[in-house]
């Protein structure tokens, strides 16, 4: 048991410096002022978003951007959505609205949304943002800087996160664990490396003609997380990705309710391993092992008749590098104390709804997410 535990906090030390490393690269950098900014396009696919889509839209409508222009295509939705664009285009006449097309085979249905809006865009450049975020009167100007300084095909920003509900503040946070525990981001910003390749959904400017030459949301057409998917099509063409710390540029609420986080990671989770059942049980054992099983082990001395205080002392390590890592990811992106403190509910809540994820498909289900329903027979990379 004492070679396992030594592997184990081995391996989380080295877990540490990776994500030490990583905020090291997201610290604060300032852009420089581009001389002359192009014509962009701010295209937002909007699916029953009576919640969201008021803040979202008129955020966009009030950049301080130069030349641009804001398109939200309207996915058939089933709630007050169409009814609210109308209201803001009545105060807003720029902003132009798109009744979606019926859902084609073979696609989802963001991905479907997306290229239509691709469609009517005029922009040199195109933002993706999605109708949950809310946006800083300088989001777009200033992510145009660091995509321009850091001649980025494709940037992609992670938004400062709006919790409130207790689960939001428990599990919500786990992203940002994952990501920079798991992912040396200076491998990410390198052309090739294609293996190291992320983007955040919620925000992501594309250069018009990198968008084109892999092919647009055509190209992963039938990809539930397409954010992944189109971050490695920009490497696989030997473009540039840049990543960045999009605090500053706009917030996003991801999820309201514990409902909702379970139907919306359910719907990612094995989508993101490509539906493969050993890969997602294989991580989901590491994951579990290294994440959760310290706590339990730490809880199960105290009630052991065999100590051994060596293998305490490892275990008590495992803890204290965890808790660290939350911390500065905590500080770094102001993810607030209770989800920190309340590590072992998070990290048991992922591998939880991640078996959730494997269900829905293995029992004929499928993905469900907003009335639709995806099998992987026609939802892959």
């Amino acid at each position: 048991m004492i070679i396992y535990q030594s592997a184990i906090t081995l391996i989380l030390f080295v877990l540490f410096l990776i994500a030490v490393w990583n905020v090291y690269i997201f610290r604060s950098k300032k852009y420089a002022a581009a001389k002359s900014l192009p014509f962009a396009s701010i295209l937002v696919p909007a699916r029953n978003e009576e919640v969201n889509i008021r803040s979202c839209v008129t955020s966009l409508l009030n950049q301080n951007y130069p030349y641009y222009e804001v398109i939200v295509l309207n996915d058939s939705s089933e709630d007050k959505t169409g009814e609210i664009l109308s209201e803001i285009k009545s105060e807003y006449p720029k902003l132009k609205i798109l009744l979606g097309k019926p859902l084609e085979e073979g696609w989802t249905g963001k991905t479907f949304a997306c290229s239509q809006l691709s469609a009517e865009a005029k922009g040199e450049w195109l933002l993706f943002t999605d109708a949950d975020t809310t946006h800083f009167s300088g989001s777009l100007s200033g992510a145009m800087h660091i995509a321009l300084e850091r001649n980025a095909d494709l940037l992609s920003v992670f938004p400062k996160m709006v919790m409130k509900s207790f689960a939001e503040k428990i599990i919500m946070p786990m992203l940002f664990f994952i990501a920079f525990v798991l992912l040396p981001f200076h491998f990410v910003d390198k052309k090739g490396f294609t293996k190291f390749a992320m983007a955040v959904g919620p925000f992501m400017l594309f250069k018009r003609s990198a968008y084109d030459k892999i092919g647009g949301h055509a190209s992963v057409k039938n990809a539930i997380v397409e954010d992944v998917w189109l971050s490695r099509k920009i490497k696989e063409h030997g473009l540039k990705l840049a990543v960045a710390d999009g605090q500053s540029l706009c917030t996003v609420r991801m999820y309201r309710s514990f409902k909702e986080i379970w139907y919306g990671f359910s719907k990612n989770i094995f989508a993101g391993f490509n539906f493969s059942t050993p890969m997602l049980f294989t991580i989901n054992f590491m994951y579990t092992v290294l994440f959760f099983l310290p706590f339990v082990f730490i809880f199960q001395y105290f009630f052991s008749e065999n100590k051994n205080e060596f293998e305490f002392v490892l275990v008590f390590i495992q803890v204290i590098i965890l808790y660290l890592i939350r911390i500065l990811l905590a500080l770094k992106f102001k993810l607030g104390s209770v989800s920190t403190l309340l590590h072992p509910l998070g990290a048991l809540a992922v591998p939880v709804i991640a078996l959730n994820s494997w269900r829905w498909i293995a029992s004929g289900t499928g993905a469900v997410w907003k009335g639709r329903i995806y099998q992987p027979k026609t939802c892959s990379k």
